[in-house]
């Protein structure tokens, strides 16, 4: 069995959560800033410091498509 990366399950697991959570009636931005508000609840802060550097680094790309 060809085992995955711990972070392309999460990002495979985010991505059914939103679908799910939109095929329930939410906007996909509602789905994810719900979603990322319970990651922020729950994290520590240096977790939410990284994901911020993250985000700087990443989003850009994520809007044009690059990456997912």
């Amino acid at each position: 069995m060809n085992q995955k990366q711990p972070s392309d399950l999460i990002v495979e697991v985010f991505a059914v959560a939103v679908s799910e959570l939109v095929v329930l009636g939410l906007t996909r931005e509602e789905a994810v800033l719900g979603l990322l508000s319970q990651a922020a609840v729950q994290a520590n802060p240096g977790a939410m410091v990284h994901a911020a550097v993250l985000h700087q680094k990443f989003h850009t790309e994520f809007e044009k498509g690059e990456i997912c």
